[in-house]
């Protein structure tokens, strides 16, 4: 299991600069562009939309960027905020509206760290874990005989759909795909691996 942060904002105000930070969960690099022209878009008047990112499990897929602040006076801090938290797949932006009042590289560096953290503190993180989706399909007596198993494992079978056969979806920790595959794949008609999502796990953090 790994953490990834909960969405939320923060508003924090240092020598009357405003900086509101704000976070989101994301699947991939991808998601993090669109997201930030969203809140250029919604805050035209701010001096500046600065972020930092964690796009994978390992953390090793990462990036942060100053949007216009002096060199490493804003993405970097909100990095170190984010990965000093442990969360990963996750994402935190700050929008700061300038005051009138220079804060000097220290004082800017300060700020957004204490944004993103004070962010992180109040919103907190959540684990989630990865699962398997399948399609299957089986007949009547089979269909039963499957949701008997997935339902003494734990399995989440959805979207079920009668008809000559019975289908839907089930929802497998990757960890135990393996013998989902072993035990169900006998009694299926078909049996169709869709992807991977991540679901929260009863345990907050």
């Amino acid at each position: 299991m790994t953490a990834r942060i909960n969405p939320g904002k923060h508003e924090l105000t240092v020598k009357r600069s405003v900086f509101i930070a704000i976070s989101r969960q994301i699947e991939t690099r991808a998601d993090v562009k669109p997201f930030i022209d969203g809140l250029k878009s919604e805050h035209p008047e701010a001096r500046h939309v600065c972020y930092a990112f964690i796009a994978d499990e390992k953390g090793d897929d990462f990036g942060y960027d100053d949007n216009g602040e002096p060199g490493g006076t804003a993405g970097k801090p909100i990095y170190s905020a984010l990965a000093a938290s442990g969360a990963v797949k996750s994402l935190i932006a700050v929008v700061r509206y300038f005051g009138g009042i220079k804060l000097g590289a220290g004082g800017l560096t300060r700020a957004y760290r204490q944004s993103a953290a004070e962010l992180i503190e109040n919103v907190g993180l959540v684990t989630v874990e990865k699962y398997t989706v399948y399609g299957i399909s089986a007949e009547g007596d089979a269909f039963k005989r499957i949701c008997t198993i997935c339902k003494s494992q734990g399995y989440a079978v959805e979207q079920i759909r009668y008809g000559s056969d019975v289908s839907c979806t089930v929802k497998v920790p990757i960890a135990a795909e393996r013998d989902f595959t072993d035990t169900v794949s006998a009694f299926c008609k078909t049996s169709d691996r869709r992807g991977e999502i991540y679901l929260p796990s009863d345990r907050k953090m």
